[in-house]
């Protein structure tokens, strides 16, 4: 019997604590304008670390794990 009542206050709790949490996800504000030229700019740098890495990941020993 008061095992259910855990339950039950422990389920109420999580149900609460999610719906208190809705309202904070949502948000009115548009993401931040970006110009070409930094996006074009991020693209690159994330192409050069990946490429780093793969570089990096080629000369390990071990080789690939697939």
């Amino acid at each position: 019997m008061e095992t259910k009542w855990a339950q039950s206050v422990l389920l109420a709790a999580t149900v609460l604590m999610g719906a208190c949490s809705l309202p904070g996800c949502a948000s009115n504000t548009p993401p931040p304008d970006r110009s070409p030229q930094e996006i074009k700019s991020d693209s690159d740098r994330s192409f050069e670390k990946m490429k780093q890495e793969e570089r990096v990941r080629g000369k390990s020993p071990e080789g690939t794990t697939r």
